[in-house]
């Protein structure tokens, strides 16, 4: 007779891959390894929790988030929780480190390209310079008692950090659940991998919006992080202009020279961070700043169809380490 522990070693693990609607702004997937199903489930359970959680923080579309309310207060100083702080802190760290190429005001610059799509006619060179000149100053300013001070009279956005930091939250949670082998959250093609035998993400072609154009290329990723930019799917119809979604925040336009961008790191707030930066920096400045960071790699693809990777992109490409 096999000893009941020596059974749940043997039994094959379950495996729970379910996809949700409307989290997050994006479709979120989740692919859960565990011991069995009620393992699965739990961990499932615990990874929407956290990102239900983390949403009703950091997203500035809800009304009633923390982040919302601390922009629409009156007196707008008040405690934050650890969280929040957490957030406003890296994007104080990556501010410093890109100078200026990722910024927390990049939404009143989308503001005024939403409404140049709606009248047909870009906004004007002074109305983006006088824009660039109020992100200059600190948005914000944080205490050691962690409350915060909100100095910005601009709309404030955490998007290009949050998604990463709840995707980060939800993978954690659910891996510290009991019987948990591995655990996949994609929440609009920014992952999270942690544990098993990693996943093949395809890297989409970024001067298409189709889905049945084949892949630009395939990499394999194992318990890390990935997420890209483009601006193929979103972005502004100004005129018969098509203009990225991502924008720079020291001028106030959108980008044009880098269409596409595919960055590999431990964490998937670090990843989007990085798919951000790269998307507004040259390629060369980019590249040097992605290799600085530890475990980071990236491709970025230019304007005129030019790749740019960094030097352990190449490598592993070369040894079938993360190109399939």
């Amino acid at each position: 007779m096999i000893p009941p522990a020596l059974l749940n070693v043997l039994r094959p693990p379950h495996r729970l891959h379910s996809t949700y609607e409307r989290l997050l702004g994006t479709e979120v997937e989740l692919q859960i390894v565990a011991g069995t199903a009620a393992q699965a489930q739990e961990a499932e359970q615990a990874a929407l929790t956290e990102i239900e959680r983390l949403t009703l923080i950091l997203n500035r579309f809800d009304p009633v988030s923390e982040l919302s309310r601390w922009q629409g207060t009156p007196t707008p100083h008040a405690p934050l929780s650890l969280d929040l702080l957490n957030v406003l802190r890296l994007a104080d760290h990556w501010n410093r480190l890109s100078g200026g190429a990722l910024h927390p005001g990049a939404d009143a610059f989308g503001e005024l390209w939403k409404q140049a799509s709606l009248s047909g006619h870009p906004p004007t060179p002074a109305v983006l310079a006088r824009q660039a000149s109020a992100l200059r100053t600190e948005p914000w300013e944080l205490h050691p008692d962690g409350s915060g001070t909100l100095l910005a009279r601009y709309p404030i956005g955490l998007n290009a950090l949050a998604k990463g930091y709840i995707v980060d939250c939800a993978a954690t949670v659910a891996s510290r659940c009991v019987g948990v082998r591995s655990v996949l959250v994609n929440a609009g093609g920014d992952l999270r991998v942690i544990g098993g035998r990693g996943v093949n993400v395809a890297v989409a072609n970024p001067f298409t919006a189709r889905d049945d154009v084949p892949p630009l290329t395939h990499v394999r990723l194992r318990s890390g992080a990935l997420a890209t930019s483009g601006s193929s799917h979103r972005g502004y119809r100004v005129g018969d202009e098509w203009y990225s979604h991502v924008i720079d925040p020291r001028s106030g336009y959108p980008v044009r020279d880098v269409p596409g961008v595919t960055v590999l790191a431990p964490e998937c707030v670090t990843a989007d961070a990085l798919a951000t930066i790269l998307s507004v920096l040259p390629p060369q400045a980019g590249l040097a700043l992605t290799a600085s960071m530890p475990g980071c790699e990236a491709l970025i693809i230019t304007a005129t169809g030019v790749q740019h990777a960094t030097a352990g992109w190449k490598a592993a490409g070369r040894r079938r380490l993360l190109f399939r």
